[in-house]
């Protein structure tokens, strides 16, 4: 399963949207976390980039530029995702903690060695228990920390 949308975090399902061109030669698969690198939508590398939102939908960026990804852009939106436990195992003592993404286009996960202080994610919860990952405790609810619309100061 792919990350989810659960909704903001005030309690409303409205989120803010838009498009973004895709970079030539990228594949953006839905649920991607994405971020902007001269103008146009990147999910390479996402590891420490300042995150935009997720894609909307499945595009590969051509030369013409022509090609656009529906991306949620909500500085609120909470977020489904999974965690890698590479070395760290997610834990409840992580929520209020902050995690970095790793992984490819299709395949990111929050990547549990990096819990610090800060990065590109808050953890909001644990094992929320949500279907269908109910029982499966390496999923989390995670807002960006570090997005586009609130630079760092």
């Amino acid at each position: 399963m792919a990350l989810q949308l659960l909704g903001r975090a005030d309690g409303n399902t409205n989120f803010a949207t838009q498009s973004f061109v895709v970079t030539s030669g990228v594949t953006i698969t839905k649920g991607d976390f994405v971020y902007l690198a001269s103008g146009e939508l990147e999910n390479t590398s996402v590891a420490s980039k300042k995150l935009l939102g997720v894609a909307l939908e499945t595009k590969t960026g051509v030369a013409d530029n022509s090609v656009e990804c529906l991306v949620c852009v909500d500085p609120t939106m909470r977020y489904l995702v999974d965690n890698d436990n590479d070395s760290t195992t997610f834990a409840a003592t992580h929520v209020g903690t902050y995690f970095d993404l790793t992984g490819a286009t299709g395949a990111q996960l929050v990547d549990t060695n990096t819990t610090s202080t800060t990065g590109q994610l808050l953890c909001l919860e644990y094992n929320p228990q949500v279907d269908p990952v109910r029982s499966d405790t390496s999923w989390g609810t995670f807002v960006i920390a570090e997005h586009y619309f609130y630079p760092a100061q």
